[in-house]
């Protein structure tokens, strides 16, 4: 979405409580079923993602999405899937029976499990999550990946390589489910092609309280940096904490987090250094400023920096249904794939066809902060890889 549609966008949250009843009155409604966890290990994610959703689709209902002489709004129905893989095949079974054609689903572990059976109706799957062919493929041409997940490391070894000639040794740390094997796999495989030596590959069981036998296992291993993966939540304090309880000096990376939520329960000291790729600390335009000092005005501080990454998702889809000018999924994702905008984070696009045979993983600028002194700080942006 280029920059004068969002100003649009924006101008149009001015209308009046009674205009914008009117002309929500006169519109047709595009339901929009969101499965994420709202309690559970991912729940401060799954929170953030809700709010953050729900302004995005404010901004667009007060313009509408025009297609031919109707104009349509998006409703958003929330449900919690707990990050529990069952739950989440309830709640899309169920939202699929109701009729909804349309998904946003948060978790590799919510999303796999049900992209078949999305995909077997027609409907349009976007998908915060991590996974390879299992979510990603020909196969599934109405899934979409919208925000970059286990895909980081193309982007993110080849800075390590560059920026740290310190680190040679590379440990992995992930859960035991979808989202952790995939990052797991790609990570390491990425990692050797930059020329990191793989050292050690552990696994833990999602919302565990007791991580020092893994931790034991990695700082045994000797590695100079430890990639968190697909490890999200407190899980991600937890696991930091024992590493440092057990002396590892060595560098964490990890990402898909809440910083002021992981340094609170990891503790400053613990935390100080951590690396966390995809993670946006400080506004660097003028959207992202919006974006945030929304959030301070409705919410308070702090500013959960996930926000950024949900962001743009309620305007992709709007954007495919007004370049399709059509509510039919498989005209959208027609539309969709291969599609590019600029977004929230500048230039992004639906791509990676080099790697999953299809065009529907959103490529864009991979910020990377840092925790200096208990807090999140900019550390750089990574451009997208040109050959990925």
């Amino acid at each position: 979405m280029n920059v004068k549609r969002r100003r649009v966008l924006l101008a149009g949250a001015s209308l009046t409580a009674l205009g914008v009843g009117q002309a929500q009155a006169q519109a047709k409604v595009i339901a929009v079923g969101v499965s994420l966890p709202l309690t559970g290990p991912g729940a401060a994610t799954g929170i953030t993602t809700q709010r953050t959703l729900e302004r995005g689709v404010e901004l667009i209902n007060a313009e509408g999405i025009q297609i031919g002489p109707d104009r349509y709004t998006l409703k958003l129905s929330f449900y919690d899937n707990k990050y529990v893989p069952a739950e989440a095949v309830t709640i899309v079974e169920k939202m699929l029976a109701d009729g909804t054609r349309f998904l946003i689903s948060l978790g590799s572990g919510n999303s796999v499990p049900v992209v078949a059976k999305t995909t077997a109706v027609k409907a349009l799957q976007m998908s915060y999550a991590s996974g390879k062919a299992h979510l990603t493929s020909p196969d599934f041409p109405l899934s979409f990946r919208v925000a970059p997940t286990n895909e980081t490391a193309y982007a993110v070894y080849p800075w390590l390589r560059a920026t740290y000639k310190d680190v040679q040794k590379t440990g992995h740390m992930n859960p035991s489910d979808e989202a952790g094997f995939t990052e797991s796999e790609d990570r390491r495989m990425i990692a050797e092609k930059n020329g990191f030596s793989n050292v050690a590959n552990e696994y833990f069981k999602r919302g565990s309280t007791d991580f020092y036998p893994v931790a034991t296992r990695l700082v045994n291993a000797k590695p100079d940096l430890i990639d968190f993966g697909g490890t999200i939540g407190r899980d991600q304090s937890l696991g930091c904490k024992a590493l440092r309880e057990l002396g590892y000096k060595g560098k964490i990376m990890l990402g898909y987090s809440d910083a002021k939520s992981f340094v609170e329960v990891a503790g400053a000291d613990a935390a100080e250094g951590t690396l966390l790729f995809d993670t946006l600390v400080d506004p660097q335009n003028a959207q992202q400023k919006e974006l945030q000092d929304w959030w301070l005005k409705k919410y308070g501080p702090p500013f959960p920096t996930f926000a950024y990454s949900a962001w743009d998702t309620p305007f992709i889809l709007a954007m495919g249904m007004r370049k399709a000018q059509s509510t039919d999924p498989v005209k959208i994702a027609e539309a969709m794939r291969g599609a590019k905008w600029d977004g929230l984070y500048g230039p992004e696009a639906f791509g990676m066809k080099s790697v999953y045979g299809i065009d529907t993983s959103i490529t864009r600028a991979i910020p990377i902060a840092v925790i200096k002194g208990g807090k999140p700080v900019q550390l750089t942006t990574i451009p997208w890889p040109a050959d990925v």
